[in-house]
């Protein structure tokens, strides 16, 4: 049975559309200009509006923003660009730079 099983997996595998791999992402990008309550907010809306992206947590604690996204669909330049274009210019945050 296990014969079977493992070719009948890999055709499924094989099959699969590039869509059906593609991968959510994370990255937390520090986000300095904030200086405002109403900051946050305006980069939310202005990175959620980026096909793609499928959460953001923008706060004040850390001056950063946490974007979750699907990588066959959007990167992080343009999530940056989202930012500069509202007046936020971003950039990863310091802890994940080295990875």
């Amino acid at each position: 049975m296990k014969r079977l099983l493992a070719p009948l997996v890999l055709a499924v595998l094989a099959s699969a559309s590039p869509a059906a791999l593609a991968a959510e992402q994370t990255v937390k990008l520090s986000v300095p200009g904030m200086t405002c309550a109403s900051c946050p907010y305006i980069v939310e809306k202005a990175i959620s509006a980026v096909d793609g992206v499928k959460a953001v947590e923008a706060t004040m604690e850390d001056l950063s923003a946490t974007v979750t996204f699907e990588d066959t669909v959007t990167g992080i330049e343009a999530i940056q660009q989202a930012t500069a274009g509202v007046g936020y210019p971003s950039s990863i945050y310091p802890e994940q730079s080295g990875s």
